[in-house]
């Protein structure tokens, strides 16, 4: 095998282009999908609790929401990295965003019927049961994940912001599409903002 690996001149190159392939999952979200890029900035403007055993702050309608939020609007939530056994303050600042990533979160498996039918024709060897679903695609939010660094305050992770919880349905449009800069910032209010310096 050492041998081949010598004699194919062609494998690494197909290593390095792998190696590319995997590392660029780590690179940031392309401008002609996400128009909020690092190097920009969040800029939160009043202090958010995180209260004693949360990581997390939900956001919704300019509003903090606790740990609740309407899933059929948009939403921001502001992570931290480590749990503590008192609340945290994440004081006013401006942050930078160092990395952004999109993703897809899924809620809850929305199988509305789990049945199983016994095999009556006998198809089956020993008449196993045949374990049938109802498929229909899950609800899932489209998301944008945007890192912060703070030297001040090291323990704030990101903010990420959603959309509406939607199973693909048209009817859920345009709530349901990922937020960009404007409806983030509509999203944060008075709390924060995204901006470019």
């Amino acid at each position: 095998m050492i041998r081949f690996m010598l004699k194919n001149k062609s494998l690494p190159i197909l290593l390095t282009g792998l190696m590319g392939v995997l590392g660029g999952c780590a690179l940031s979200a392309p401008k002609h999908l996400m128009d909020v890029q690092p190097g920009e900035h969040f800029y939160l403007n009043q202090p958010i609790t995180i209260p004693t055993g949360k990581t997390r702050q939900f956001i919704q309608f300019g509003e903090l929401s606790g740990s609740h939020f309407d899933h059929s609007e948009p939403h921001c939530r502001i992570e931290m990295y480590q749990m503590k056994a008192h609340d945290t303050v994440i004081r006013p600042q401006k942050f930078a965003i160092s990395r952004v990533q999109l993703g897809e979160e899924e809620i809850a498996l929305n199988r509305q019927s789990v049945q199983l039918a016994a095999n009556e024709y006998g198809s089956y060897p020993n008449n196993q049961l045949v374990l049938a679903y109802d498929q229909q695609r899950p609800e899932t939010m489209d998301l944008v994940h945007m890192y912060l660094k703070s030297e001040s305050q090291p323990n704030v992770y990101r903010l990420t912001c959603a959309g509406a919880l939607s199973d693909g349905n048209l009817m859920d449009a345009p709530r349901s599409y990922r937020p960009q800069r404007k409806k983030i910032n509509q999203i944060l209010g008075r709390i924060g903002n995204i901006r470019a310096n």
